[in-house]
């Protein structure tokens, strides 16, 4: 909306306003997908504005090189012949939060080859193995070690290119055979690594299969509502569709600066402009059902907020009861779900007890309600976080009389 609304700050956006004949609109899942699609649209079109104009500086790639041990770059040339570039991007910082995430999956090293020592990262494990470890090996364990780590590199460089879902196969493979030799704890390892790639690609959709059907998402989106729709209406016989979801979850440290967040999905789709924040006022100390029951009593309060066709809160038996008592004081008789993380389950009341569904990591019901939760805690997380920083700025600059 910047580009239409007063006047365009410079002669380029001025430029391209003035070219503007229509605007089109591809939706996608998540910002690992669109940060991939707005790549491979970039790198078709060349468009001519999308370039920055300033310092001579252009596009962000990201750039494994092709030395012995690969490094992990972010540059603005594809200057060296063996190296592999990926993007273009135009956003250094999306770019940058996406490979710390990814790093965090599969490690990777950026330090300069000649350094003798292991670098920073491999301290937190973000650097594991560490080239300058691995060329003080010799034989069998130099072998495989840097076997470990290029393999680590090649795996990054195939989610780049957009091919999460083989990567994720090939660790399910490995965890299951793993696990088959009890050998639990690298099974575990591995677990935790598909975890991580799950939450980040989110049902990963290649950017060729946008461009071929840019209404593929919302397509997607629909199919997953008829899913959810079919997984509950045993439970809640009066449920038709669920077009419109509500879904709570609580931040606090300890019972300090708690808050609570509140976000709707229209049709699959976030609405931020429905999006409300909490802060916790008359719960003292870590009572985490308690601020659940606060945050939905205020949201019940707004009476002139619509309904949703469901409400989900994040967590299972626990956090369910005492919003059922207060749906129950209240007259509420709109179906209430919660999604318990240990295991993913989706809880349902049910006869005055509680029915745990258990489906398939990649059912779509299951992931439009995990894509739902997942969206509350982030939006939770970051208020409780800006509030614990106001509180330590104040601490450290205290008012002057």
């Amino acid at each position: 909306m910047s580009y239409y609304k007063g006047h365009p700050r410079d002669t380029k956006t001025s430029l391209l306003v003035q070219e503007i004949s229509t605007t089109e609109i591809i939706p996608v899942q998540s910002e690992f997908e669109s940060l991939l699609l707005e790549a491979n649209l970039i790198n078709e079109h060349k468009p001519p504005y999308n370039i920055i104009c300033k310092d001579d500086k252009h596009y962000i790639y990201v750039k494994i090189t092709g030395e012995e041990f690969p490094r992990v770059l972010l540059t603005r040339k594809e200057s060296e012949a063996k190296a592999v570039y990926f993007g273009p991007f135009p956003s250094r910082r999306i770019v940058t939060e996406m490979l710390r995430y990814l790093r965090t999956i599969f490690p990777y090293c950026t330090q300069n080859p000649s350094s003798k020592r292991p670098c920073f990262y491999t301290h937190i494990r973000l650097c594991n193995p560490c080239p300058a470890s691995i060329r003080k090996k010799t034989g069998e364990e130099y072998r495989l070690l840097k076997k470990a780590y290029r393999h680590n590199i090649h795996r990054l460089s195939r989610i780049l290119s957009g091919k999460s879902e083989q990567v994720r196969n090939e660790l399910l493979k490995e965890m299951d055979a793993y696990s088959q030799k009890e050998n639990y704890e690298q099974a575990a390892t591995i677990r935790n690594r598909i975890e991580k790639l799950d939450y980040l690609v989110n049902q990963f959709t290649p950017a060729q299969s946008y461009i071929e059907n840019p209404l593929l998402a919302i397509q997607t989106w629909k199919h997953e509502q008829e899913m959810l729709t079919n997984v509950l209406q045993p439970f809640f016989p009066g449920l038709k569709t669920i077009n419109k979801i509500e879904c709570y979850d609580i931040s606090t440290l300890l019972g300090n600066q708690s808050v609570g967040s509140l976000v709707t999905f229209v049709d699959g789709e976030p609405v931020k402009g429905l999006y409300r924040r909490f802060r916790i006022r008359k719960v003292s100390g870590q009572n985490d059902f308690a601020m659940l029951r606060e945050v939905v009593l205020r949201r019940l309060n707004h009476t002139e907020w619509t309904y949703p066709d469901l409400f989900v809160m994040d967590g299972g038996k626990p956090q369910l009861i005492p919003i059922i008592e207060l749906f129950h004081v209240n007259n509420i008789t709109i179906p209430l779900i919660g999604l318990a993380k240990q295991e993913e389950e989706i809880v349902v009341p049910e006869d005055g007890d509680f029915k745990k569904i258990r489906l398939k990591k990649d059912s779509p019901a299951l992931q439009i309600i995990q894509r739902i939760r997942d969206e509350a805690h982030r939006f939770a997380h970051r208020y409780h976080t800006l509030l614990r920083l106001k509180a330590m700025v104040a601490v450290t600059h205290p008012a002057q009389d």
